[in-house]
């Protein structure tokens, strides 16, 4: 790919001290994380299936500690693309050059999304442990990782998005954490529709005394909120909120064999990534707008 904003932001990212640096103390505390975790299940001089099973879930957890991780600093590396530029007073040069707008939105996008892709991968080594006891394989493994990159850039297109018409960097980072926590909340109201749908179905099966079938109703909620797809996620992988299900709803703890999670998973990841797309060009429809403008002027 040819683009000039790509090309000088990541060189000089990749140039930094700070890079390698901060990737190698991530790294550093995944894998310390990993080795306290596992610790107990692979150094002692017998290894039995309850601890094979609280590896698996510990992996469940390290999973959870990233996807908080990435919803809290993807916002911050993108929410400051184009305002930072506004602040620095290069925006103008910036915008009088040959790059057209999507290429700008896109170079800005990628420099960033492409250290957070780092910082997911660098973990992967210290993930794929749970490869050992058998509770997951490598395709669960890789979409896990998957799953992160897709939250990364949705998050990352939130930042870029406000950035791209918003001329403060304060401003826009804090109406960008603002949206990912209205997002989130919006995205669970369904969630009362969809269990109560799930369980009208389950009811009629009993009812009719029918076999038991997996049931093929797709919760909205599943699919468009981040936290309820890492649940389906990890609960197709693993235990690890079985015992907390029938807190959170009788009815999804009672449905839970009939339920094809991964697939939630799948299609959530769909719509990150279609999301993305149309946050990416609004944010170049917005910056069109600012090129036109400062065209104008002349």
């Amino acid at each position: 790919m040819n683009n000039p904003i790509l090309a000088f932001s990541g060189k000089r990212r990749m140039r930094s001290i700070r890079t390698p640096l901060l990737l190698t103390l991530y790294s550093l505390a995944i894998a310390v994380i990993t080795f306290i975790f596992v610790y107990n299940s692979f150094l002692s001089p017998t290894l039995t299936i309850s601890q094979m099973g609280a590896s698996v879930d510990k992996y469940a957890l390290i999973i959870v500690l990233q996807f908080g991780l990435l919803i809290l600093i993807a916002p911050t590396m993108t929410a400051g693309c184009i305002t930072g530029e506004r602040e620095r007073q290069t925006l103008d040069l910036l915008l009088v050059t040959n790059t057209n707008s999507f290429q700008i939105v896109l170079g800005k996008l990628l420099e960033s999304f492409g250290f957070l892709a780092l910082l997911v991968l660098c973990s992967a080594p210290s993930l794929s442990f749970v490869l050992l006891t058998g509770g997951a394989s490598i395709m669960q493994l890789l979409l896990c990782l998957l799953f992160l990159l897709a939250i990364a850039l949705a998050t990352s297109c939130v930042g870029l998005f406000f950035s791209s018409f918003l001329k403060r960097t304060v401003t826009s980072t804090v109406l960008t954490y603002i949206t990912i926590f209205a997002i989130g909340i919006v995205t669970l109201l369904p969630l009362f529709h969809d269990v109560r749908r799930i369980g009208e179905i389950f009811d009629s099966i009993n009812i009719a005394g029918k076999e038991l079938v997996p049931i093929t109703y797709v919760p909205i909620s599943f699919v468009t909120n981040p936290g309820l797809a890492l649940f389906s996620l990890l609960s197709d992988q693993t235990s690890f909120f079985d015992n907390y299900l029938y807190e959170i709803s009788y009815t999804i703890a009672n449905t839970r064999s009939l339920i094809d999670y991964n697939r939630f998973a799948i299609y959530h990841i769909i719509f990150l990534f279609s999301a993305s797309i149309v946050l990416i060009l609004f944010s170049s429809l917005n910056v069109r707008g600012l090129k036109i403008a400062k065209g104008k002027k002349k």
